[in-house]
């Protein structure tokens, strides 16, 4: 999970800026279940994501009912950022499925 989750971050960041507990319901549509998901980690990966220049926060002035709270916008560095981790990943993605083809082989060589 935590492989994909700060690039999903971004993605859904870069459709549109959005506080953490929206982040969090909006995770579900990118295939994260909601019963695994820790907000202690989003807003972790949201503040360290901040401090490497990738995303920005600022207060959200128009909510007057209820505790402010921050709103996250993608960072230029963040489009960057997200490109390379895009591209990690479908590396990844490939060495899995010669990871499966390699397994099925033995395995059909086996029965």
């Amino acid at each position: 999970m935590r492989l994909v989750l700060r690039p999903s971050l971004l993605i859904l960041l870069a459709e549109d800026g959005s506080h953490g507990y929206e982040l969090i319901e909006q995770l579900e549509t990118l295939g994260f279940d909601p019963e695994c998901l820790d907000s202690s980690i989003i807003y972790r990966d949201l503040r360290d994501m901040e401090e490497m220049g990738l995303i920005e926060s600022t207060w959200d002035e128009e909510d007057s009912k209820g505790p402010k709270r921050r709103v996250y916008q993608i960072k230029e560095q963040g489009w960057e950022q997200l490109e390379v981790w895009l591209q990690n990943l479908t590396r990844i993605q490939q060495q899995i499925a010669d990871l499966q083809d390699q397994y099925k082989q033995l395995k059909a060589a086996k029965d």
